[in-house]
């Protein structure tokens, strides 16, 4: 006797009929991400970008209507074109700063025997055991009138007075430096081991020194490394708050401080949400730009 539809057999070989299909399974695989992605990427982007077209109206309250007045004032004023331009720069200074530190080290992990390799990793993820709060301040106890570096210059005889270096862009850059270098070293470290290291000797065969070797073969088999780490370290460091927020003076705004600002402190979060959409159209074409003149596909080769 055939069992009928509603006995355990018959449910049981739906269930395997259902499971084995494709469609069920990545469904089944992707249900999850794009819920995620929907509901905390979209959802909320689309909210920003509807506020964004809003107008704070007296009192505070939120005009609902459509207006392109938060970006015409947004770049009709010097004080935001200023910061926009500052956080770039700053940017690029960071970017700069962490590939030339970190290259040594990372290429001095790749390079080292195996059995050191995971001590020398673990101290370089050191930091991220540390709060980034503690991290500042620190640098704040280093930096200021009466830190580390002006009590020894001065005990020294070297300055006569302390040198202003906290609350300066200076100290902006060397503290996003210390909080984004692990971000530089570990592409870098990855692309490095894997490049075939009897090329360079091939080359040093062939009547190069060190330094040509160096520059002819390690450096541009590395590139995937140094534009990963680039991309990363140039974004993290547009998007910085805390560091800039402590280290930096009344000169060293950061975009991601003006729209803070206006979402926390003014609660006008028309213009806020315009300030966070043009910061996200800032990365998104800083991603074309990248993408035209050094590629995408290098970073896919690591």
């Amino acid at each position: 006797m055939a069992p009928s539809r509603g006995t355990p057999h018959a449910m049981g070989g739906v269930i395997e009929r259902i499971s084995s299909n494709p469609r069920f399974v990545l469904g089944l695989q992707l249900g999850p991400l794009l819920f995620w992605i929907v509901f905390f990427l979209f959802i909320p982007l689309l909210l920003i970008v509807f506020y964004s077209f809003c107008l704070r109206g007296l009192g505070g309250t939120i005009e609902y209507t459509f207006s392109l007045k938060n970006y015409i004032h947004f770049f009709t004023t010097p004080i935001y074109r200023k910061i926009l331009v500052k956080s770039i720069v700053i940017a690029i200074e960071v970017t700069l700063g962490t590939l030339l530190v970190a290259y040594i080290p990372a290429y001095f992990i790749a390079t080292t025997k195996t059995k050191n390799r995971l001590l020398l990793l673990i101290l370089m993820i050191v930091p991220f055991w540390t709060s980034l709060l503690i991290r500042n301040y620190s640098w704040i106890l280093i930096l200021g009138r009466e830190g580390i570096i002006n009590v020894y210059l001065m005990k020294w005889g070297i300055i006569s007075q302390p040198l202003e270096l906290l609350y300066t862009e200076f100290a902006v850059v060397l503290g996003l430096v210390h909080w984004v270098l692990p971000f530089m070293v570990f592409p870098l470290f990855s692309t490095i081991d894997n490049i075939d290291f009897n090329l360079v000797d091939a080359a040093k065969n062939l009547g190069a020194n060190d330094l040509q070797a160096f520059w002819r073969v390690t450096l541009p088999l590395s590139m995937p490394g140094i534009a990963a780490g680039c991309l990363l370290v140039f974004i993290l460091t547009v998007g910085s708050f805390v560091t800039p927020s402590l280290l930096g003076g009344p000169e060293d705004l950061m975009i991601t401080m003006v729209i803070t600002q206006r979402f926390l402190t003014l609660f006008d979060w028309p213009f806020g949400s315009a300030a966070s959409i043009i910061y996200l159209m800032l990365m998104i074409l800083f991603i074309l730009v990248y993408d035209r003149f050094i590629g995408l596909k290098r970073i896919l080769k690591m």
